[in-house]
């Protein structure tokens, strides 16, 4: 492992025996998991302190469904918006995909889902919102230093 930190997932499925599989997998593939039963206690935990890398959220929840958490999600701050994927025994996914992607989830698999599908989207969608943060700090520098010299040469001139 390159970083000791881990990325936290926070799985949002009221199927315990699908949530502890979910759980399983992430957590053998190096992941920090945060379990949610239903979209209420998901989104408590989005406003939390505890940083979230990643949300795998079910449709069919108790309570308010998938899409609710994904209207209300949409409604946080930006920072308290990580990357959605949707994981759901829907037969309609393919018809909801245009209408998830609009509320922000980058992927939707169907359960049964293929494990190696769900960790290559983990991955990818994870990652990238680190990847987003660290990559503005080392552009910066480079940016300044060309700045700094013009400043200095103006300067020297007048």
């Amino acid at each position: 492992m390159e970083s000791t930190l881990k990325q936290t997932i926070l799985v949002v499925e009221d199927n315990e025996n699908t949530r502890r599989l979910l759980e399983t997998i992430l957590r053998s593939a190096g992941y920090e998991v945060t379990p949610a039963p239903d979209a209420e206690e998901g989104l408590r935990i989005l406003e939390g302190e505890a940083p979230v890398d990643l949300v795998l959220l079910d449709l069919f929840l108790p309570g308010a469904d998938g899409i609710q958490f994904l209207r209300m999600r949409a409604e946080m701050e930006p920072d308290r918006q990580p990357p959605v994927i949707v994981v759901s025994a829907t037969e309609d996914m393919d018809t909801l995909r245009p209408q998830l992607r609009e509320l922000g989830a980058k992927l939707a698999l169907r359960k049964p889902f293929d494990v190696q599908e769900l960790l290559d989207g983990v991955s990818r969608y994870a990652t990238k919102r680190t990847a987003k943060a660290a990559a503005p700090a080392a552009a910066a520098p480079a940016a300044k230093a060309p700045r700094a010299k013009a400043k200095g040469k103006s300067a020297t001139k007048s």
